[in-house]
């Protein structure tokens, strides 16, 4: 079996954070064989799973005077050469920046306006490893990780976790995200930076680049921009107000498709009253004293019918926008 008579790493990729060597098993040397470590790497030497010493950068030869342990494990017979097995890390010290965190699934936030809605993220952070010693015994050493695919995949769920407690605690609704944004990100970066301490990890910085909301609320906050939202059935009733409005532009179509637009107007005239208050801040109508005389209905083809004429005078400037509004309505209390 070959004998190591130097060992050192080299990264060409500069995206390696921890390397075994041999990266199988353990290998065999002897007292006498040197060790180079390069700038920006701390060299830990092991035999048995015992941590015997660190390294910095610079040649260095493997003796009993620099591991003093060593002679005490392999004593001294054959003139101090005895081969032994042992490994050695390669632990890089330089910060790593530009990793990339992200929910990999949306994640579920109780909102206050949207009752249950999903939520995406995603960011960039940056780390080093300030402490190889406890890096090694209690991340690489206990999750058996040397690959730095398999520790970004650990510091990514580590990230996710702190983000979802922080959204809870500080956010209601993501109405608010735009204002409480930067505090998210700070206490998130605060609450990551102790958990990586407790594997010899430094946080150097940690950045939320964006929380989404998924597509059709985005939408929905979009259509209702600029009206102060209080509650769910606020932009229900917009939605409604909007399926009413084309329902009567849609002028062609068979009979089940009149039926359809009929059954839709008729649904969105239980909100009707409700899109008044939103959007006009008006208060909600009063119960008649007495009954209200009947009034002559009208079909959803007719309706629509006179609701395209009624637009065609608002267009041609024969009636104001006040008037139009007063019509519609009344139009539409005849359906």
């Amino acid at each position: 079996m070959a004998i190591f008579d130097v060992l050192e790493f080299f990264d060409d990729t500069g995206e390696i954070m921890v390397a075994k060597m041999p990266m199988e098993g353990s290998g065999q040397f002897t007292t006498g064989s040197q060790l180079v470590v390069q700038e920006s790497q701390i060299g830990v030497f092991f035999r048995d799973g015992q941590m015997l010493d660190l390294f910095g950068p610079g040649r260095h030869t493997l003796s009993t005077q620099n591991l003093p342990l060593l002679g005490k494990i392999i004593g001294l017979p054959f003139g101090g050469k005895s081969p032994f097995r042992a490994n050695v890390y390669f632990v890089a010290t330089k910060t790593f920046v530009n990793l990339g965190w992200g929910t990999s699934s949306p994640v579920v936030f109780r909102d206050a306006d949207f009752r249950m809605i999903t939520l995406r993220a995603f960011g960039v952070y940056s780390i080093r490893i300030a402490d190889a010693r406890l890096f090694l015994n209690t991340l690489v050493g206990t999750r058996g990780m040397e690959t730095t695919f398999a520790l970004e995949e650990f510091y990514r769920s580590v990230i996710v976790s702190r983000l979802n407690e922080k959204l809870g605690s500080i956010m209601k609704s993501i109405l608010d995200l735009p204002v409480h944004y930067g505090q998210i990100a700070q206490e998130t970066r605060d609450a990551v930076k102790l958990d990586f301490a407790q594997y010899g990890l430094e946080l150097v910085d940690l950045m939320v680049q964006a929380i989404t909301p998924p597509k059709e609320v985005q939408e929905m906050i979009n259509r209702a921009s600029g009206i102060a939202a209080q509650d769910v059935a606020d932009y229900q009733a917009i939605a409604a107000a909007d399926a009413m409005r084309d329902a009567a532009k849609n002028q062609g179509g068979n009979a089940g498709e009149g039926m359809g637009a009929g059954l839709g107007i008729a649904l969105g005239l239980g909100m009707a009253q409700k899109v008044a208050q939103v959007a006009g801040g008006a208060p909600a109508l009063a119960p008649a004293a007495a009954p209200a005389a009947p009034v002559e209905r009208l079909e959803a083809g007719e309706l629509r019918a006179k609701l395209l004429e009624l637009k065609g005078l608002l267009d041609d400037g024969l009636i104001d926008a006040q008037e139009f509004a007063e019509q519609k309505k009344a139009l539409l209390a005849r359906v």
